[in-house]
């Protein structure tokens, strides 16, 4: 499940590494990510834009289609 919350203090993003300072954060998987960070394993489209809902495939995070390819 993908959750949007408030920015309560500065976390690293599980995609780069690199410090969020976005207003808000994307929460997946117990971890936190940069909206440009959280993308599909195969098509590289940006979960975030999609909906609340990610799938988890041999270790992969995809969309949707992917996940039911």
């Amino acid at each position: 499940m993908l959750s949007v919350q408030p920015d309560t203090k500065p976390k690293g993003c599980a995609g780069c590494n690199r410090k969020i300072k976005d207003r808000y954060l994307l929460k997946a998987l117990d971890k936190y990510w940069h909206e440009d960070c959280l993308k599909c394993a195969c098509c590289d489209c940006r979960l975030g834009e999609v909906g609340s809902t990610l799938y988890t495939k041999a270790n992969l995070i995809l969309c949707r289609r992917d996940y039911l390819r």
